[in-house]
């Protein structure tokens, strides 16, 4: 019979040995974030069968995700009073990623918009190959089958025998080294004139809950996201936060597309920040002196067209003696518009001689949470935690972007930057192109030309920027 000294050891060996057994299972899950702008899983494109037909194109299966490693996961316990032992079974997943919010693409125009990459969060957890294995070349793609092509395509079938999301995850080189844990995908939407945004949740994929390895226990699922911008030193600044509950979940629940419920609010779009949008302007000052003359060149030679289709038309029907005077006029204006066009054309050359890269402006980090709990109450109470604990840092960008606007108020209302550097450049193109009819013309357009410079050098001035000289 063993003794009580060796029954005390077995037990602390099994304990012991089950305990490294737990840390061997949990040893490589990880949490990944992915920005893209489209979905990794839930916007997988079909992939059409070869053809001898060249005017059937395959759908290409890549679009050239970028599959960026976590930044970093963190584990916070959820708000709202909640102890100890109901902290490991309700726990709020964080994970964040560094974000370019504004790029400047300058192959076209020196315009700063919202990133497109900015369209879909994936979010993955699981045991992943380290770096740098590349599984990319194993993905099999969703190839439509030949006898449902004829169909329509929300009715084609794919010929593959795999169509697992680990799979899926392989075509953006997401490399699983056994089945995730679970996958969740949130799309951003933007409205028609990019000022506001909202999550939808696209898909969730979820073979084991987050807060327990029960198979049975079922979780309300919340998911937020927390776009953060560089801390000035007192602590994180919440530009803006969305959300969306799902509802109760468990191990095995799986669901592609939204439903209408699951969706945030409207969300303001954070505005450019005064640094960011400081910074793309003077990055830019060249190719937007460059581009101001360009749309001047461009708008002049709009207005002299029309200006000669009037005068043609009027030339019809009128008196021999107005008619030389028009024809005269009609002369005078084609002159300046071959000349502009010159100076047009010129001026497009000296834009593509400029550097063309793409330039990032205001990263921020986006913080996507994904918390469960036992009770909607508690979801409830986690949500209202998250509204508090950012509702300081939210009014304050809000005041402070009220405030800018404020500030770049001229003598008549808000400044438009761009109206008044249009205006600048059209009174600059006036003056030079073309010959005044008097003293007293070229005078007025001196004045003009002197006017329209003031406002824009206040503008510029009013958001800290280098006036022209």
């Amino acid at each position: 019979m063993l003794s009580k000294w060796s029954v005390t050891q077995l037990v602390v060996l099994a304990l012991a040995s089950a305990a490294n057994a737990a840390d061997s299972n949990s040893a490589g899950n990880d949490w990944r974030i992915f920005i893209n702008s489209s979905c990794i899983i839930t916007d997988e494109p079909f992939l059409l069968p070869e053809s001898d037909d060249e005017t059937t194109a395959r759908v290409a299966p890549l679009f050239g995700l970028v599959a960026t490693r976590l930044a970093g996961t963190l584990i916070n316990l959820v708000a709202g009073g909640v102890g100890e032992g109901a902290a490991r079974k309700d726990t709020k997943f964080v994970t964040a990623k560094d974000f370019n919010l504004y790029l400047a693409r300058l192959s076209d125009s020196p315009v700063a918009a919202i990133n497109p990459r900015m369209g879909c969060i994936t979010v993955v957890s699981g045991k992943f190959h380290a770096a740098p294995v590349d599984c990319s070349g194993d993905y099999i793609a969703k190839e439509v089958s030949v006898e449902s092509l004829a169909l329509p395509q929300s009715e084609w079938q794919t010929t593959r025998d795999d169509n697992s999301v680990e799979n899926i995850l392989k075509r953006a080189n997401v490399c699983m080294i056994e089945p995730l844990k679970s996958a969740y995908e949130a799309r951003i939407s933007f409205s028609d004139d990019k000022t506001a945004f909202r999550m939808n949740d696209a898909g969730h994929w979820i073979n084991s809950l987050t807060s327990t390895n029960s198979k049975r226990a079922r979780r309300n699922l919340l998911y937020t996201l927390e776009i953060v911008e560089p801390s000035d030193g007192s602590g994180d600044r919440v530009l803006s936060t969305a959300w969306v509950n799902i509802g109760q979940v468990s191990a095995g629940t799986t669901r592609v597309g939204a439903a209408a419920a699951d969706r945030s609010d409207w969300l303001r779009v954070p505005p450019m920040s005064r640094p960011a949008h400081q910074a793309h302007q003077s990055d830019t000052a060249i190719h937007q002196e460059v581009i101001g003359k360009i749309e001047a060149m461009e708008r002049a030679v709009i207005r002299d067209a029309r200006l000669l289709d009037a005068l043609q038309e009027r030339v019809l029907s009128s008196e021999p003696a107005v008619q030389q005077s028009l024809e005269s006029e009609i002369a005078r204006i084609r002159v300046r518009v071959i000349t502009t066009e010159a100076m047009l054309e010129a001026r497009r050359a000296e834009y593509d001689d400029l550097p063309q890269d793409t330039m990032q402006y205001m990263p921020v980090t986006m913080r996507f949470g994904i918390t469960e709990t036992r009770s909607e109450k508690k979801t409830m109470r986690v949500l209202a935690a998250i509204l508090e604990a950012n509702k300081e840092s939210l009014a304050h960008a809000a005041t402070e972007m009220i405030s800018i606007d404020r500030s770049l108020d001229l003598e008549s209302g808000e400044a438009d930057l761009d109206a008044l550097r249009a205006s600048y450049f059209d009174a600059l193109l006036a003056l030079n192109v073309g010959t005044p009819e008097s003293q007293e013309k070229h005078t007025e357009l001196e004045r003009e030309l002197e006017m329209a410079k003031h406002s824009y050098n206040s503008a510029l001035a009013a958001r800290g920027l280098n006036p022209i000289e």
